[in-house]
């Protein structure tokens, strides 16, 4: 049950980094454009600013935020990890997991609250183009969600694996100690 719950959210991250790999890639491409079109033509691109900053940017952020934890991307200390047994190891994960869980459902809340509110305002950004903010404030609790998901997941995984001896759920893996921080 764990493999599959693993596979399925996998898929549904992986999906959510290459809609933020275009995203990063419209980023390039609109700015590119709006420099060609500033300098050389003196005629800029009046919405690239509010598009990036309102959309593109909240997306490549938030929508990637549970796959770098899948992949062990992120930052980490393993200063002491690496002399801990696997069971010790599992109860930091578990702790990590619980307390991550608290921060980032509490951001979920407060994230679909807020986009809740824009949605039934109407709510738009004052600029050449009257953009939706919802949709930029959509993008938090459902990045946060993904993530809460992936926490779970963890946590559940730990517990079984502790509870039960057997590794039913990976441990991340330690950093290599024979490489060299020239």
């Amino acid at each position: 049950m764990i493999k599959r719950a693993t596979d399925v959210l996998g898929v549904l991250e992986r999906a959510l980094t290459v809609i933020a790999a275009i995203s990063l890639f419209a980023i390039m491409a609109l700015v590119v454009a709006d420099v060609f079109m500033r300098y050389l033509l003196n005629s800029p691109l009046s919405f690239t600013y509010d598009l990036i900053g309102l959309y593109l940017m909240a997306g490549v952020f938030f929508l990637t935020l549970s796959d770098t934890l899948r992949v062990h991307a992120h930052v980490g200390v393993d200063i002491l990890l690496s002399r801990a047994s696997p069971a010790k190891r599992r109860l930091s994960e578990m702790v990590t997991a619980l307390t991550g869980l608290f921060v980032f459902i509490l951001i979920s809340k407060v994230g679909f609250e807020r986009a809740l509110e824009n949605y039934e305002q109407h709510d738009v950004l004052a600029g050449a183009i009257p953009w939706p903010t919802w949709i930029s404030a959509a993008l938090v609790p459902f990045g946060c969600g993904v993530l809460v998901l992936r926490l779970a997941l963890q946590l559940v995984g730990n517990v079984l694996s502790l509870a039960s001896g057997r590794d039913l759920f990976p441990l991340p893996p330690l950093t290599d100690e024979t490489r060299s921080f020239e």
